[in-house]
């Protein structure tokens, strides 16, 4: 009672607070507990030795205890009691537990009421008050087992509250803005992720960790390196480079580098796909032109041309936001400050430098790489064209390259072909319609151009991207996908589709519109939470999601449902926003 008390004292109202505070207060009065207060009283003890009495003289009068006395007391224990019974309290509150160390004394003692104890004692009276002692020395084997139980045991609790004021009228006459609140906060449940198997071969280790990096809730990087490191005798190259994989997919880059050392202490050769890793790691780190200097010198000792991959490897950039460094002073030193800043890629004079000194210094090309060009290949030079804003160089080398391409294409080669395209879709700097129109003259040409290629919801999300800066975004994105859906079929609209449509009604000011688009992804993702219930039951992790999660640890920023869901959050915000502003 006390606790609502306090929060209704708070109240602005103080005839909505004094009836609080009076409801509490009489509450409290009638239901509180009654206190045991630790006192010396000698008439609820008759076994109490005489020399108590002369103690508490000053405090309980004598004539009320034991009358007037005139004699000496014949008993001599009575006379010539200890320091220890001088000082002895006996508190009334606790009577079981009054049992005096004295006991065989206290029948003599009880029979001779009339003597005088001031005169019998010989303990002389303090000259102040005695200093209050709590403590009941109790000889717990002279105890029976009725003196263990308690008086307040066997007592019913008294009715709560049958008098008390109307609290659920009082509650709701109160405006909700002044009631308190209570907020919950609910802790995440970590993930929970199925033991992996005992290997007996490297095979099996290699498998092993495999399946459990591509799993729906795969365990961490530290426990997958724990795991590895408990079989060390099946440990392989492939094992490693699996590790180190993973290891630069999160930006743990100084667990690439540990994994690397332990390859040399453990005497495990490395293969290509190390070296390849090892300069990805460096780039990504921000020493290229360390990378850059070291293959060139091996190029030289081995006599042998740059291999393909790792010449791809170097048309990447600095992973954004991943490594902290010191800012750099103008004479080339670090600078003393102790502030950390993000490592950032960079210039555009000096991306276009390092894209010349590769495109100068060609790979060495198999003979299966000159019968069939990756996608990978043409991939990593228009993506760094497209950075460099040569927007009409990229066109060109991907037009020519589709023209080059055999009639009959597999899913992977149809897939790295149309992410070229969608790089190719990137707006120019010129915030108008025509750059939306340009973009799209440019998708329809590039599908023509083969017969297998098919837009995806990425194409039409990379296409919407040029109407950002319309009047009319919402609307015209709208038609858009639409015109596509009409074509394509619906699939084509997926959840990045519809956040980026609601966003631009919501920029056009259309809230109700922008509401329903909402409600179709409230509604979709409830169907969708028992779609994926009913899949892992069933079917489980099928081999096609289980390869595109492998694939997503050679990519640069793969996507992730935690970004997603916030977008999504942040459209929502936006969207409670407007209609407060409306209202």
């Amino acid at each position: 009672m006390h606790h609502h008390a306090s929060l209704t004292a708070n109240l602005p109202s103080l005839s909505l607070a004094s009836l609080f505070q009076a409801a509490a207060g009489k509450a409290w009065a009638r239901t509180r507990p009654t206190r045991a207060y630790h006192r010396t009283s000698v008439r609820a003890e008759g076994v109490v030795h005489s020399t108590l009495r002369t103690v508490h003289r000053e405090n309980d009068d004598a004539t009320e205890i034991g009358g007037p006395s005139t004699s000496a007391s014949p008993n001599p224990a009575a006379a010539s009691p200890s320091l220890h019974d001088c000082r002895l309290r006996v508190p009334s509150s606790v009577p079981h537990f009054a049992v005096s160390p004295l006991g065989h004394q206290a029948a003599p003692l009880a029979a001779d009421a009339g003597t005088n104890a001031v005169q019998a004692s010989p303990c002389p009276a303090p000259s102040h008050s005695p200093r209050r002692n709590f403590v009941t020395p109790v000889n717990v084997e002279s105890l029976s087992p009725g003196d263990l139980v308690s008086d307040y045991d066997n007592q019913p609790l008294s009715s709560a509250y049958e008098s008390d004021p109307p609290w659920e009228e009082i509650r709701d006459s109160v405006p909700e803005w002044l009631l308190p609140r209570i907020h919950l906060h609910r802790h995440p449940i970590p993930k929970q992720f199925a033991s992996i198997p005992e290997p007996s071969t490297w095979e099996e280790l290699l498998a092993n960790l495999t399946l459990a990096a591509t799993a729906e809730s795969p365990p961490s990087l530290g426990q997958l390196q724990s795991y590895h490191a408990s079989h060390r005798a099946l440990n392989s190259t492939a094992s490693f480079n699996l590790l180190i994989r993973m290891a630069i997919r999160n930006a743990s880059f100084g667990t690439v580098k540990y994994l690397l050392g332990h390859m040399v202490r453990e005497g495990i050769p490395g293969d290509l796909e190390t070296r390849t890793l090892r300069v990805r790691c460096m780039v990504r780190t921000g020493f290229w032109r360390r990378a850059w200097r070291e293959e060139l010198v091996r190029e030289r000792t081995d006599g042998v041309g740059m291999p393909l991959p790792v010449w791809l490897e170097f048309f990447g950039d600095v992973k954004r936001g991943a490594i902290l460094s010191r800012p750099v002073n103008q004479g080339g030193g670090r600078a003393k400050a102790k502030g950390m800043v993000p490592l950032l890629p960079p210039d555009h004079s000096v991306s276009a430098g390092r894209v010349n000194a590769l495109l100068q210094h060609p790979p060495l090309v198999t003979q299966t790489d000159s019968e069939k060009v990756p996608p990978r290949v043409v991939y990593a030079v228009v993506r760094s064209l497209v950075a460099l804003d040569r927007q009409q160089a990229a066109i060109a080398l991907t037009t020519s390259y589709f023209q080059s391409l055999p009639h009959e294409l597999d899913a992977e080669w149809r897939r790295g072909c149309l992410s070229i395209i969608h790089l190719c879709l990137k707006p120019g700097r010129r915030r108008a319609l025509s750059e939306h129109y340009a973009a799209r003259a440019t998708l329809l040409g590039f599908l023509r151009m083969h017969h297998s290629f098919l837009p995806s919801s990425t194409t039409l999300f990379f296409l919407l991207q040029s109407l950002r800066y319309s009047r009319r975004c919402g609307e015209r994105a709208e038609a858009v996908a639409q015109s596509f859906a009409k074509r394509w079929g619906p699939d084509i609209v997926d959840d990045a589709v519809r956040r980026r449509i609601a966003s631009y009604w919501i920029k056009q000011g259309n809230i109700p519109r922008a509401q329903q688009v909402c409600e179709v992804q409230d509604w979709l993702d409830e169907q969708r939470v028992g779609w994926r219930a009913e899949k892992e039951v069933i079917v489980g992790d099928s081999f096609k999601d289980r390869a595109r999660r492998l694939r997503w640890l050679d990519l640069h920023r793969a996507p992730r449902k935690t970004k997603i869901q916030r977008l999504w959050r942040m459209v929502r915000r936006r969207l409670r926003r407007a209609q407060v502003r409306r209202s």
